[in-house]
């Protein structure tokens, strides 16, 4: 029985351990490299062919803030309105003219802190020895001895095996189902810069209306660093989780019943990649509220 619970967690581990790899290598994969570079090429091209058909949008915002600065501001303010808004127009063509290389820049940035933090290790998990002294501490059937107290402690063993056997299977589903949930926020932090990058100079070109409208430049951009930065944020979050994890097996299990350590553990083994995956998942959000 003990060599079966012990293979039960091993492979609730392995799996872990196994799908982190692929997640790990994802999280580190840059856009533009991704699949061969690919991707990337296709919206390239994409962005080459919606900026073309966005080159007057530009100047129409432009028109649109000279028409607010001269109806909303005193007279003796028109000129340094004027000045200010054609100013900030060369800058708006300056960054459009330059847009591809400013996203690359901000990929190569991205991906430059993600291989900083680095993804090598620190993502696995294993049978540590308090752990499997634990399971070998709950399944060890008492000598025989006709008493009530003996088979109080069998009966505890037995519950213990029951508890170990279900918490494994759950383990297992639980690793499987929280892996699976990663591998996907890391697919998707591959392709979230990559879908927005074809409209960047549509918010770029809006930068040019104003203070209000103007804030769609700043907003594209702030989105657009959170999503290539997630990849960092994600690799913290499984290596501080996973660290939490190792340490939260074996405490707090000191004193307690063979049954209360049982279900502590199982408990405490799967609330981990729960709560990972769940913060993977909301990166974004966390981002956004950063920026």
């Amino acid at each position: 029985m003990e060599t079966v619970v012990k293979a039960l967690y091993n492979a609730s581990f392995t799996i872990w351990n196994t799908l982190m790899e692929l997640a790990m290598t994802l999280f580190s994969t840059s856009p533009v490299t991704a699949a061969g570079g690919s991707p990337y090429g296709t919206v390239h091209s994409l962005y080459n062919s919606i900026s073309a058909a966005t080159i007057p949008i530009a100047p129409c915002f432009f028109v649109i803030a000279i028409y607010k600065s001269v109806i909303t501001s005193p007279p003796e303010q028109q000129a340094q309105r004027f000045l200010m808004d054609s100013v900030r127009y060369c800058i708006i063509l300056f960054v459009a003219a330059h847009l591809w290389e400013i996203l690359g820049y901000i990929i190569e940035f991205s991906d430059g802190i993600t291989a900083g933090i680095g993804t090598a290790s620190g993502y696995r998990l294993s049978m540590g020895g308090d752990l499997e002294r634990i399971i070998h501490e709950a399944l060890e059937l008492p000598e025989f001895e006709l008493s009530g107290e003996w088979i109080g402690k069998l009966f505890e063993a037995l519950g213990c095996a029951a508890l170990l056997l279900i918490g494994g299977v759950i383990l297992v589903l639980v690793m499987v189902a929280s892996c699976l949930s990663i591998i996907s926020s890391a697919f998707q932090r591959i392709l979230k810069p990559l879908i927005i990058m074809p409209f960047a100079g549509i918010a770029v070109a809006m930068g040019a209306g104003g203070h209000e409208i103007g804030r769609s430049m700043f907003q594209f951009l702030k989105t657009f660093f959170g999503f290539c930065i997630s990849g960092a944020m994600m690799v913290v979050i499984i290596k501080a989780g996973c660290t939490l994890c190792t340490n939260l097996i074996s405490a707090g299990l000191e004193g307690n019943s063979d049954i209360e350590n049982c279900i502590m553990m199982t408990v405490q083994a799967s609330i981990t990649p729960i709560v990972i995956s769940g913060l993977v998942k909301g990166t974004d959000s966390v981002i956004s509220r950063m920026l």
